[in-house]
């Protein structure tokens, strides 16, 4: 009895022990994907940062996530709407608007860190067809960036662990994983990280007030875009480098807790001048709350 207790609850499956079945399953048939990609298909991964590449991975890696969180909806009796990504709203206004947000809020730092003498605008680092196909490459690059990590760490983990502890409880455990996640970058910094916690705190709020994840996702895609492909800042993952392909030629001038150095703009302290006011502003504009969506009595949450 101890041991059934300790495995499952009144209601099946603890929700901590779902997800630790759900994560390496993911993980293993994302491998097996890879792996087939490699060695039957003969892909040869490009050294250093390519869009080509990160849509295969992105596209790799969330399906599989996909696929076993179908497998779990089976088994727990619940819809991908209960993990926050409702398919009847994929791609759609609240997606478009989360690009909206996430190029507004990339823009407004890049502009307060040029007033304050942070750095400087030469033009377009491309032209013609290079320009547009960089652009629209890196794009869907960065939509498969945000659909992985979205789901991943916004999707159904936090909505399975939150039916046991509570949405805010989950909120701030994996928005700390989250911002845990990127320590394996070089040179990062207690700004970086903080700011990468917040961040997930604030797609976590998107969450709750618009009943899904589809606003984050687009936000997500839409605020990497903009700071590494549009505006050239620089990331430690890339050794601190712009992305190859970048759209604007920007110098990046400044010192570092202004400008985040090799960090890029979201390890500069104007990030948390951009975060505020984002949860201020989305407080008011979507006061309702809307996640969970009409849980069952078998799935409510704290």
């Amino acid at each position: 009895m101890n041991i059934r207790w300790f495995f499952a609850g009144a209601h099946g499956i603890r929700p901590g022990w779902r997800v630790l079945m759900f994560l390496p399953a993911v993980i293993f048939l994302g491998q097996g994907f890879h792996w087939l990609l490699v060695h039957t298909l003969h892909y040869n991964e490009p050294k250093g940062w390519d869009p080509v590449d990160f849509m295969i991975n992105g596209a790799m890696f969330f399906s599989s996530a996909l696929i076993i969180a179908g497998i779990m909806a089976r088994i727990e009796n619940r819809t991908f709407s209960d993990y926050g990504l409702p398919f009847r709203q994929a791609f759609g206004s609240l997606f478009w608007l989360g690009i909206l947000w996430g190029f507004a809020t990339s823009a407004a730092e890049v502009l307060l860190i040029y007033f304050a003498g942070g750095l400087s605008f030469h033009g377009l680092a491309l032209h013609g067809g290079a320009l547009l196909s960089s652009a629209m490459l890196w794009f869907g690059a960065m939509v498969f960036l945000g659909l992985w990590e979205e789901f991943m760490f916004r999707g159904y983990p936090l909505t399975t662990i939150a039916t046991g502890i509570g949405f805010w409880p989950a909120s701030i455990l994996f928005s700390l994983l989250f911002g845990l996640s990127h320590l394996q970058k070089p040179m990062e910094n207690w700004i970086d990280i903080t700011s990468i916690i917040l961040y997930g705190m604030l797609w976590c709020f998107t969450l709750r007030r618009t009943g899904s994840i589809w606003f984050a996702i687009g936000f997500h895609a839409m605020s990497d875009y903009s700071d590494m492909v549009l505006f050239a800042a620089p990331n430690t993952g890339n050794e601190g480098k712009s992305l190859p392909g970048h759209l604007l030629n920007v110098t990046y001038q400044g010192p570092d807790w202004l400008t985040g150095g090799p960090r890029g703009i979201e390890a500069s302290v104007l990030v948390f001048v951009i975060l505020l006011s984002s949860f201020i502003l989305f407080h008011y504009l979507y006061p309702q709350k809307r996640f969970p969506v009409a849980p069952s009595p078998r799935q409510a949450f704290s």
